[in-house]
């Protein structure tokens, strides 16, 4: 249990500025503990992902009262696969290190997010020497991410010794903080026998209810300026990954080219040249299918708000892998989500069973076009869906919310 005297050390490669998904909610999560009066520390990297040419960040400075100790060593811009395992390696590695010589002035804990991919066996491995307690909060489940991108063999040698490790690293946690019940089944399932699956704490990422509000389309400056505002508009935003499935928006698309159906896919991402040229090959881009790259941190109220319904996609095999984060972001958008996933991920489970949006199985393109006709010919459905979408994310996944949980969680041990 985490109490004045103890110092709480999160380690996260992303965080302010960083515009990074993982960064701005552990920036929230370490400034919000803080402000609930626990003494946190947070260890991470320099700027790195898309958010322009920041300026390197000093070596030690603090955020809103939170100390943030940053490696030394610059990082590349996460442009390409090569550039990431660079950056992951020696994050990982200076990490290790630089808390394996710590000399903390009193008792510690630690708290780390799944990213990089090795950083949790890591911190394990440093905890276990050190003798701290941790608490591991798994956004991508690893190696299962790989192995279901068909990156390593699930038989090989490589993916059963970094299975049996981070078996270790589930079994010896104070606290697993998993984002929905089919990971937490999942993590349970990977960890191995005797486990206490109680270690595993469901707190669900989060957005600023105030950052993003409902906006309508004809009062949206950005939908009025990409044309948005007259066509039916299915939007996506975000990273466009190799475990997004948008082929299935695209293909289902072009049952829409002689319409007034518009989709909208913005950001970047591995997987974005691929999905231009698929919709090349059908003869959609630039029509019925558009691109916009990244927008400013300051657009983002309009631009995620600028449709009529909000993509929400993962790839099949994926179950328990992730939670989007895209997902949150689209309930505090207030649209319908058209939702790809299989009926019982943790997605789907949001999705529907809050009568928010649609589910449609990926590579189900009939059973994308029958959800976007449905929503197309029933304006009142589209209206209650996005008011119930808004109305369980401002119940459930504000900013305070889970930061409350976090706090619970680390001072008492348990949410419930």
């Amino acid at each position: 249990m985490v109490d004045s005297e103890t110092e709480v050390v999160l380690v996260t490669e992303y965080f302010h500025p960083d515009t990074a998904t993982t960064g701005q909610l552990m920036t929230d999560l370490a400034v919000g503990l803080q402000e609930r009066e626990i003494d946190m520390t947070v260890y991470t990297g320099q700027p790195n992902y898309h958010s322009g040419d920041n300026d390197k960040q000093p070596r030690v400075a603090t955020h809103d009262g939170v100390l943030v100790k940053r490696i030394r060593t610059p990082q590349f811009r996460q442009s390409s696969l090569i550039r990431r395992l660079f950056n992951w390696t020696i994050f990982t590695v200076w990490m290790f290190f630089a808390l394996l010589i710590s000399r903390p002035r009193r008792d510690r804990e630690l708290v780390f997010v799944s990213n990089p991919p090795m950083l949790p066996i890591a911190m394990w491995l440093v905890c276990k020497i050190r003798g701290w307690e941790y608490t591991y909060i798994v956004h991508d489940l690893y190696p299962d991410q790989p192995v279901e991108l068909d990156y390593l063999s699930e038989d090989g040698v490589l993916a059963r010794i970094w299975s049996r490790l981070h078996q270790k690293t589930f079994q010896n946690a104070k606290h697993i903080v998993a984002l929905g019940p089919v990971m937490k089944e999942r993590i349970t399932r990977n960890a191995g026998q005797g486990f206490d699956p109680d270690t595993v704490e469901i707190i669900h990422n989060w957005e600023d209810e105030e950052f993003i509000e409902p906006v309508e389309k004809e009062d949206n400056w950005f939908s009025q300026e990409h044309d948005l505002v007259e066509p039916f508009t299915i939007l996506y935003s975000g990273n466009i990954g190799e475990f997004h499935d948008l082929e299935t928006v695209v293909r289902a698309a072009a049952d829409f080219e002689d319409e007034n159906v518009q989709v909208q896919i913005i950001g970047e991402g591995d997987n974005k040249a691929n999905i231009i040229q698929l919709a090349e090959k059908h003869g959609l881009r630039g029509d019925t299918v558009k691109f916009l790259p990244y927008q400013d941190w300051d657009d983002l109220p309009y631009s995620l708000t600028s449709g009529d319904v909000s993509i929400v996609a993962v790839r099949e095999g994926f179950e328990g892998v992730c939670v989007s984060s895209k997902l949150y972001t689209a309930m505090a958008a207030g649209m319908p989500i058209l939702c790809i996933s299989q009926p019982k991920d943790d997605e789907a489970r949001l999705v529907e069973g809050n009568d928010s949006g649609i589910q449609v199985t990926q590579d189900d393109t009939d059973g994308v076009v029958e959800a976007i006709e449905t929503w197309r010919n029933d304006p009142e459905l589209v209206r209650e869906q996005g008011q119930n979408a808004r109305q369980v994310f401002e119940e459930n996944f504000t900013t305070d919310q889970s930061i409350d949980a976090y706090y619970q969680l680390l001072t008492e041990g348990t949410t419930n």
